[in-house]
């Protein structure tokens, strides 16, 4: 009978083995030799490249290293590895430094959210459960956490950023993915005060509410003479798109009294897709600041161990102001607009988009309305890994000509105006009529 016990045993074990092995294969999981070889790769490029090597005196890398073998070796799903490095990526505090993949493989439902502090507000959702949680109910729950407590402890860990605000917002970003065909509990309030749970499958593709295609550049005549140039994207794929659609603006912008260009949400790409935007409206079209990035010179490291002269190659904290690119200006002069100017700015903007908010700072052209940036100037160096995953480390950092680095707090706006939900509620956006007010007093 014992006997008996231990085959049928044996072979529940045999069949689980093969059915992780099989999970495995289908899900595209690098072997146990890659997930080291992969992680050992992230902690060699990361100690001698990534540029703000100071936090290696908080955060000891080699014991970090030593922490997460194991995890890797014991990650049984490309998923489950794929959070793995997320969550050691995370200890180093710094937004472009993270892991990224060619196709996620991790999976949302069917559901997108905004928030307003610390309200996150349905923006989208299915068709077939929009009459439990509309559009514009408050999130108060998932997995009947309270909100954010569970981003705190659910999502924060995966999560790198320099700052508190980012950590927030991309956490929001972030609160719904999870392991693909797997459940999440939702509990919302409705605008008319109604609390309502659902349960969504994460991945599934549903038909959404609002299926309006957002553009990357869509320009408006409002209010009889204000041009409003709505900027959401800088990708690269997009700039030829941005620049025909500006030019063919020209004309009526020039008869405009005020401009404003927003680039609320716009997470970055390519600085060439606002360069035409910033050339119409500048003189200068290159930041004023410094891009800076590590030095090594291996024997200076060698003297550094004794020598006090050379001790920031032996911290590895040696940094090397980089040549810069000046771009021309070659817009015709004749083309030019000069209209008082506001941008606005949140959040969400992000990486290349912050280095247009760094021009109009410090070219005086504008004032900046909305909330701090995302704190993205940075540049980062993609590492390939095994499972289509690839890492993201920052190697080059931006100081402006004050000597501010603008990541820790993003870049500021000269007025701060933070979108209001009862506004939302009502149709009306709050940091517009605000850039509109501003305006009108020049």
């Amino acid at each position: 009978m014992n006997k008996r016990k231990g085959i049928i045993l044996n072979i529940i074990i045999l069949l689980s083995l093969w059915q992780t092995t099989i999970l495995a294969v289908q899900d595209n999981m690098p072997s146990r030799e890659k997930r080291i070889y992969d992680l050992s790769l992230i902690w060699k490029e990361m100690q001698y490249n990534f540029v703000y090597s100071e936090i290696f005196q908080q955060v000891n890398i080699d014991s970090l290293y030593l922490e997460y073998l194991p995890k890797v070796e014991q990650a049984t799903s490309l998923y489950e590895y794929f959070r793995v490095l997320s969550a050691f990526m995370a200890h180093f505090n710094e937004g472009h430094t993270r892991i990224v993949s060619t196709e996620r493989p991790d999976a949302k439902p069917s559901l997108d959210v905004v928030s307003f502090g610390e309200k996150i507000i349905v923006s989208n959702i299915v068709t077939n459960i929009a009459d439990k949680i509309p559009i514009a109910s408050e999130i108060l729950k998932v997995n009947d956490v309270p909100v954010v407590e569970f981003l705190q402890d659910s999502i924060y860990p995966y999560i790198s950023s320099i700052n508190s605000h980012w950590k927030f917002n991309k956490s929001v970003d972030e609160m719904f993915y999870g392991k693909p065909n797997s459940l999440v509990k939702i509990t919302a309030k409705t605008p008319d005060g109604k609390t309502n749970e659902v349960e969504m499958v994460r991945g599934v593709k549903e038909e959404m509410v609002d299926t309006t295609t957002i553009l990357p550049l869509s320009i408006k005549i409002i209010e009889n003479d204000i041009g409003y140039i709505r900027l959401t994207s800088c990708l690269t794929n997009d700039i030829k798109t941005i620049n025909s659609v500006f030019i063919n603006w020209i004309p009526q912008l020039r008869n405009c009294k005020g401009l404003i260009v927003d680039v609320r949400g716009n997470r970055g790409g390519s600085t060439n897709a606002w360069m035409m935007i910033a050339a119409s409206l500048s003189d200068s079209i290159n930041p004023q600041g410094v891009f800076l990035s590590r030095r090594h010179i291996p024997t200076y490291k060698m003297w550094g161990q004794t020598n006090p002269k050379y001790k920031e190659y032996y911290l590895g904290t040696a940094m090397e102001e980089l040549e810069k690119y000046y771009a021309k200006n070659n817009f015709p002069d004749s083309l030019k607009l000069h209209q008082p100017l506001i941008v606005i700015s949140d959040g969400y903007s992000g990486s290349a988009t912050e280095y247009f908010l760094t021009l109009i700072k410090e070219t005086k052209r504008a004032k900046i309305i909305g909330e701090p940036s995302v704190g993205l100037l940075t540049e980062p160096m993609v590492i390939p890994l095994s499972g289509g995953l690839m890492a993201m480390i920052a190697v080059k950092k931006y100081i402006n000509p004050d000597g501010i680095d603008w990541d820790p707090t993003g870049v500021l706006p000269d007025i701060e105006e933070k979108r209001d939900y009862e506004a939302y509620l009502k149709g009306r956006d709050n940091v517009l009529e605000g850039a509109i007010e501003e305006l009108r007093k020049n």
